[in-house]
């Protein structure tokens, strides 16, 4: 049997379907100003507000999926849909790559506008200040691009993708989120599983250094890789 991931902003949402550039949909991040991120909470970035939601969630009733990663593909392969950006859909993901590469801020906020390329926090219960923290990396924080960029960076392709941290997994329980009692790294249970959990809950964005020159909008495929045996 086939197994559907739903991505979603909130706990029991509908898929993403954010209009994009094109005539596409999905997640549509939204506009970055140099030395900063986005998206930005309603209180600023002094506050480290702000984070993209995403939740992971599948319809297979008897197993859990496995081996649930994360990478990046040109923008177009897999939906078909049609690249609206200012480039190609090649040169973004090169740029995303390289730009999460050459990321090397000291703040969590972008305060000395060093970071940039696209962000994800594998923590669903991190704090505000924590979020995204430079001293989190390698662990629930994680860059694409990051150690080497579009020739050999994390997340550029299957075989370098980011598997989904167990600080990501969470259990919703009649519309609430209550943290799984023994998540394991890139497994989602069932929907009734409270030990494994029944999500995957992180937080992404994009941060932009301040001298970069490059603008325009800019499009990429996040791809959900995963295995599932009834």
């Amino acid at each position: 049997m086939s197994v559907v991931l739903t991505i979603s902003e909130t706990i029991n949402g509908t898929a993403y379907a954010d209009s994009l550039s094109g005539g596409g949909s999905g997640i549509d991040i939204g506009s970055c100003v140099n030395g900063q991120y986005a998206p930005i909470g309603v209180t600023g970035i002094v506050n480290n507000d702000g984070a993209q939601e995403i939740f992971v969630r599948h319809d297979a009733v008897t197993d859990p999926i496995t081996d649930l990663k994360m990478f990046l593909q040109n923008y177009g392969v897999g939906t078909g849909f049609t690249y609206g950006g200012q480039v190609s859909a090649a040169a973004d993901k090169t740029r995303w790559l390289n730009m999460g590469d050459a990321s090397n801020s000291s703040y969590a906020n972008n305060q000395d506008g060093l970071g940039g390329g696209l962000h994800i926090d594998m923590d669903w219960q991190v704090s505000m200040a924590n979020q995204f923290a430079p001293a989190r990396l390698a662990a629930q924080h994680r860059i694409f691009g990051d150690n080497g960029g579009s020739a050999a960076g994390e997340g550029r392709d299957l075989p370098s993708a980011i598997v989904m941290h167990a600080d990501a997994m969470s259990f919703e329980n009649s519309g609430s989120e209550v943290d799984a009692t023994s998540p394991v790294a890139g497994i989602v249970g069932k929907s009734t599983d409270s030990t494994k959990g029944n999500r995957a809950h992180m937080k992404m964005r994009q941060f932009l250094r301040s001298d970069e020159i490059d603008g325009g909008i800019m499009m990429v495929e996040i791809v959900f890789a995963y295995s599932y045996t009834a």
